[in-house]
C-alpha cells in the first residue's frame, strides 16, 4: 500500500501505555495521526512525537460528550483505545462512561462520514474459560456496581463491546471492528519517557505487574491466564484498517500462543540481567494455574487481517523488552534526582 492510499487516523487515547504503541506504529508505517489526550498529557504528547511532522495532538476531554466535528475534519479512519481504568472515578460513572463514551465516538464518526472504525476491546476472563468472539464473562452490571474494581473492568469492557455490536448492526454501511486482547505486558513505545518525565504509575496500565517483579517483596499478579505484547495488540488494530475481506469478523479475539507464567519471567530476567537478582519477587509467590494461555482460536486473525501465529513475540522477548524499557525510565529519574519506589498497591 502506498503512503498516499493511507488515511488520517484519529487515535483516542493516544497518551496511554496502548494508544501511544498504536500511534507510534503507524506513524513509523507513514501514516498521517491525529491524536486524542486530556489535560496535562497534551503537551506531554506533543514534546513525546514532536520529530514526527505527520502526527497533530488534540485535547478531548471527554470522549464520550465531547463535539468532534472539528477533531475529525479530515479523518479517514479511527482507533479507539480509551477507555476508564478502575478506581478513578465511582462505578456508576465509570460504567457508563465506558458505553456511551464508544458509542458517542461510532456516532460522531457516523456523522463525520468516516466508516473505518477499529475498538479496544478486551479477553480478560476467568483462569478455566476458554475464550470465542460470541464468549462472555457472566458479570452482570449490578455485580460490577457493587463488586471490586476488576470486576466493574470487566463489565465495563463487557457492555461497551455489546453496545458497539449492536451499532454496528444497526449500521452496516460503517466497518467496525474490535480486537479483543487479554492482559497486554510488554515495552514502552519510544519516546513514552515524555509521557513519565516524572514517577507516573499509573500511566503504566495492566504493565505494571511486570515492573512490580523488580520488587523482591512484591505478590501482586494479574488475576487470569492469557497475555500479548503490546507491539502485537497495536499491529493487529492497524492490520485492522485494513481487512483483507469486507466480511470479517466483528469481534476478533488475540492471544499470545505461548506460555505466559511470571515464575518464567522471574527466571529470563535472573539469567538475562544478573545485575537484577537482587530486586526480584519471589518465584513462589506467582500463582499456579491449570494453565497459563488461553484456547483460542487465532485462524479467524490470521485468515481477516493476516495476522500470522508465527509472528507473535514470544514471552521471553516481551518480559525482557519491557524491563529494559523500566530500567530506562529509572535512570531517566534518577538522573533528575527524583526518588522513588516500585509501589507495592497492585495497578488494577
Amino acid at each position: 500500500m502506498s503512503v498516499e492510499s493511507k488515511p488520517l487516523v484519529f487515535v483516542t487515547g493516544a497518551a496511554g501505555y496502548l494508544g501511544f504503541e498504536v500511534v507510534y506504529q503507524l506513524l513509523e508505517a507513514g501514516y498521517s495521526v491525529r491524536g486524542a489526550a486530556r489535560g496535562r498529557k497534551v503537551a506531554l504528547l506533543r514534546r513525546a512525537l514532536e520529530k514526527y511532522p505527520k502526527f497533530e495532538v488534540v485535547e478531548i476531554a471527554d470522549v464520550a460528550t465531547a463535539d468532534f466535528s472539528a477533531a475529525f475534519k479530515g479523518v479517514g479512519a479511527i482507533i479507539h483505545t480509551a477507555a476508564p481504568l478502575p478506581g478513578r472515578t465511582d462505578a456508576e460513572t465509570a460504567l457508563k462512561s465506558a458505553i456511551e463514551g464508544s458509542l458517542h465516538i461510532l456516532r460522531e464518526a457516523k456523522k463525520a462520514g468516516i466508516e473505518k472504525v477499529v475498538v479496544t476491546g478486551s479477553m480478560v476472563t476467568f483462569p478455566e474459560d476458554a475464550y470465542g468472539p460470541n464468549d462472555w464473562v457472566p458479570v452482570t452490571k449490578e455485580q460490577a456496581l457493587e463488586g471490586n474494581d476488576f470486576t466493574l473492568y470487566i463489565a465495563e469492557k463487557k457492555f461497551g463491546e455489546q453496545a458497539v455490536l449492536d451499532f454496528a448492526d444497526k449500521h452496516p454501511e460503517m466497518d467496525i471492528t474490535i480486537f479483543c486482547p487479554p492482559w497486554i505486558f510488554g515495552p514502552f513505545a519510544p519516546g513514552f519517557e515524555h509521557i513519565v518525565p516524572t514517577p507516573d504509575f499509573a500511566a503504566f496500565s495492566t504493565n505494571g505487574f511486570v515492573y512490580q517483579l523488580l520488587r523482591a517483596e512484591n505478590t501482586n499478579y494479574h488475576y487470569s491466564p492469557g497475555v500479548l505484547d503490546v507491539r502485537d495488540v497495536a499491529r493487529a488494530h492497524i492490520a485492522g484498517l485494513h481487512p483483507l475481506t469486507r466480511d470479517h469478523p466483528k469481534r476478533v479475539p488475540i492471544v499470545s500462543p505461548y506460555d505466559a507464567d511470571f515464575r518464567d519471567a522471574i527466571r529470563y530476567i535472573s539469567e538475562a540481567r544478573p545485575e537484577l537478582r537482587g530486586r526480584l519477587a519471589d518465584p513462589s509467590t506467582v500463582p499456579v494455574w491449570p494453565s497459563y494461555k488461553l484456547a483460542v482460536d487465532l485462524k479467524p486473525a490470521e485468515e481477516a487481517f493476516g495476522i500470522e501465529r508465527e509472528s507473535y513475540k514470544t514471552w521471553r522477548e516481551t518480559i525482557l523488552d519491557a524491563v529494559d524499557r523500566f530500567l530506562d525510565l529509572e535512570r531517566l529519574w534518577k538522573s533528575k534526582g527524583l526518588e522513588f519506589d516500585v509501589p507495592s498497591a497492585p495497578p488494577m
